[in-house]
């Protein structure tokens, strides 16, 4: 059992990243109710106890554990927001980082949140079928309610096996940094890995780490995000900044939109290096965030009408994103 009561799902170190600059202030603001308000980073994004449970009576935690990874994560991503590039870190820390993002993707209370409700539908199909479940079976064990420490018993052991099942999986994509101005900046939510994908896949889905087609994004400051891309997105620019190059200029405005995003675009992916990205950019990467949280989003600044705006026309997104039927 660690010692610390406070329990982060969002790394402190991530969270100054994005403060107002007067020590670890930064804005916040509540999807569930609409309010927004400065606050200190030890303060947000944590539980008492989050990641603390009890096996056969004896108290455990990963906190420790946690607090490990995130500081050997912080100087990766120091490293690599001082060089404004992947390429600056070896693939053996770029593997530490890979780790790291699978945990992040499990250990908020988003996941936690999606855990219970699978667990729900799951009991409530079963129910459905009009089958009788025997006695002592593990169908009877799935649908039994959970207690809090059976959940965190659950949600560990996911978390545990996550470098594993998971790591690859943001391994094996195109790594780039995306930048932003302070006067357009990033947010980061409390469920802060997020997916995009614009390759319809009905009825299958389309969002999970190795569909083909998949984005993640990882908030790293205000004002700089990871992006991992599947190959064959990074292919597809490839491709077009080939057929752009070998056009008169005059004609690559009548081939696509905007050539030129193509071949920067092409260039970062081919160097590692940060693609500068456009207003437009941002609020898609925001909104990104904003859909994602389970119930906080902050932000070096005060400005959440982009939250506003989402939550007024789907007011769903005043929780974080949940299994359905």
């Amino acid at each position: 059992m660690t010692s610390a009561k406070i329990q982060h799902y969002v790394p402190k170190f991530l969270l100054r990243n994005f403060g107002t600059g007067k020590k670890d202030q930064l804005w916040a603001f509540d999807k569930t109710s609409g309010r927004s308000f400065q606050t200190n980073a030890k303060n947000v994004a944590s539980e008492a106890r989050f990641y603390d449970f009890v096996v056969e009576g004896a108290d455990l935690s990963l906190e420790h554990g946690l607090s490990r990874i995130e500081s050997q994560a912080k100087s990766v991503i120091d490293r690599m927001l001082h060089h404004d590039s992947v390429n600056a870190i070896p693939p053996e820390e770029r593997a530490l980082l890979a780790a790291f993002l699978a945990i992040q993707f499990v250990r908020t209370r988003a996941f936690r949140m999606q855990w219970q409700d699978m667990h729900r539908l799951l009991q409530e199909k079963l129910e459905s079928t009009g089958n009788r479940v025997a006695p002592g079976s593990q169908a009877e064990a799935l649908i039994q309610p959970q207690t809090d420490n059976e959940i965190k018993i659950d949600t560990a052991r996911v978390l545990l096996k996550a470098p594993a099942d998971f790591g690859p999986h943001f391994l094996d994509k195109f790594w780039f940094l995306a930048k932003t101005t302070r006067s357009h900046p990033f947010m980061i939510g409390d469920n802060p890995i997020a997916l995009q994908n614009h390759i319809d896949m009905a009825p299958y889905g389309n969002l999970g780490l190795c569909v083909k087609g998949i984005e993640i994004y990882f908030p790293l400051s205000s004002t700089r995000a990871l992006a991992m891309w599947c190959p064959s997105l990074a292919q597809e620019v490839t491709e077009a900044a080939e057929t752009l190059r070998s056009l008169p200029s005059y004609l690559r405005a009548s081939v696509v939109r905007d050539p030129e995003w193509i071949l920067t675009m092409d260039q970062t992916l081919r160097q590692g290096t940060s693609l500068p990205y456009n207003p437009d950019h941002v609020i898609n990467f925001n909104s990104l965030q904003i859909s994602r949280s389970e119930r906080y989003v902050f932000s070096s600044t005060g400005d959440f009408s982009l939250a506003d705006r989402m939550i007024a026309n789907h007011p769903t997104l005043k929780s974080g994103p949940r299994f359905t039927a």
